[in-house]
Order: C-alpha cells, then structure tokens, then sequence
C-alpha cells in the first residue's frame, strides 16, 4: 500500500476565507435584506453576544470535527486530538489514526453544516441578523474544510486517510505505487 501526503498552503486557504466570507456575507445580506427589510442595530450587548456566538461557534466546529471522526470514523476519544495554532490562529480537531476515506469526508464537513449552512437558514426564517452574520463567519471558516473535501473527491470512498500531524493537509493510502500510477497513465 502507497502513502501519499497531500498539503494545503494555510496563507492561500485564509486568503481564500477571507474572500469567501465577504461574498457570502454581501450575498447572505442581500438575500436577507430582500426577506427582512434593511435594519441594522448595533450595540455594546449585541457586539458582546456576537463574539461570544463566534467564539463557541469555532470552538463547537473542532468539536463536531472529533464527533464526526469518533462516530463515522469509528475512532476512541484518545484518537482525537483537539488544540490551537496561535501563528496561524486557527483551532483544529486532528484524527490521529487512519480512517475510511468515506467517514473523513462526513467529519470533514458536518460542522460546516451545523455550525454555518444551517443557522444560516435559520436566520432567514426567523429573521436573525445576528446569526445570519455568525453563521456566514462559520461557513467561511470552513473553507478549508471545503478544499480538503474535493481534493479527496478523486479517491475511493473506502480508501484510507490520514489527518497530516503537524501541517493542513492528510495522507491518502492507496494501492498503487508512484511508479505502478505512471505505467497506468502511459
């Protein structure tokens, strides 16, 4: 079996998240403008609760990362490793053993749907201004997640992967060498 590391360039994701996030927000706003009407009401409590919502938010992203790999993954919870990257700042949830390619992916992007997509919706129903602007924060957040997604969509769903320990990025197992993948191509 052939292990191949596969690593993603944190300054081009944050770049990425950057821009993401200001045309999902001016996308999510327009849309909830066009719903809702256009009232804006900032203060010093609302300010309060919006970083304590994003806080929790990024906090509970990691976590629903280390459900999805305990619960698909079939991983112990010593498995899962969970920390802070201060330079990059950014939080991440690492699998520490390898596991099928398929439960990578649910892991991969269950908090983007529970944490982003769907109180973005619920923002629209109940008219949330506040969580339309969290939600969309946490989408955005996970654009990482997003690329390293489609980049494994090339590989079977029961191959193994590997979160990369110390770098954003994993391991794919595959059953052909480097030199067996040329011959086939050739």
């Amino acid at each position: 079996m052939h292990k191949q590391e596969i690593l993603f360039d944190m300054h081009k994701l944050q770049k990425q998240a950057a821009y993401l996030t200001f045309g999902l927000m001016a996308a999510a706003s327009f849309v909830y403008f066009m719903i809702h009407g256009m009232e804006i009401y900032i203060t010093l409590t609302g300010c309060t609760v919006f970083l304590l919502l994003t806080g929790l938010g990024i906090i509970l992203h990691e976590f629903l990362h280390g459900i999805g790999f305990i619960c698909f993954g079939k991983v112990r919870l010593n498995e899962v490793k969970y920390g802070i990257l201060w330079k990059q700042g950014v939080a991440y949830a690492h699998c520490q053993v390898p596991i099928k390619l398929r439960a990578y992916r649910i892991a991969l992007l269950l908090p983007v749907m529970l944490t982003g997509l769907i109180p973005l919706l619920i923002a629209y129903i109940i008219g949330n201004g506040m969580l339309l602007t969290v939600s969309v924060i946490l989408t955005a957040g996970g654009i990482g997640d997003w690329l390293v997604f489609r980049s494994l969509m090339k590989y079977d769903a029961n191959q193994q992967v590997l979160d990369h320990p110390t770098k954003v990025g994993y391991f794919i197992y595959t059953n052909t060498s480097k030199s067996e993948e040329k011959e086939k191509t050739t």
